[in-house]
């Protein structure tokens, strides 16, 4: 196992749990009448960023 496989675990599920997280704040903030499309732009782009684990190359 590499630094690689980590890393790319990391950016894999972590981006993509700390996105959801985000999303699901806003989501029931949004139910008491607090909307912010920032934040859920930031839960987006965090879902999306998690796509980069794919930029890493594999461990050997």
């Amino acid at each position: 196992m590499t630094w690689r496989t980590p890393l790319r675990l990391i950016l894999q599920f972590g981006l993509i749990i700390a996105g959801i997280v985000v999303v699901g704040y806003w989501i029931v903030a949004s139910i008491g009448g607090d909307i912010s499309k920032p934040g859920f732009a930031l839960g987006i782009g965090l879902i999306l960023a998690s796509f980069s684990a794919r930029l890493v190359p594999p461990g050997r």
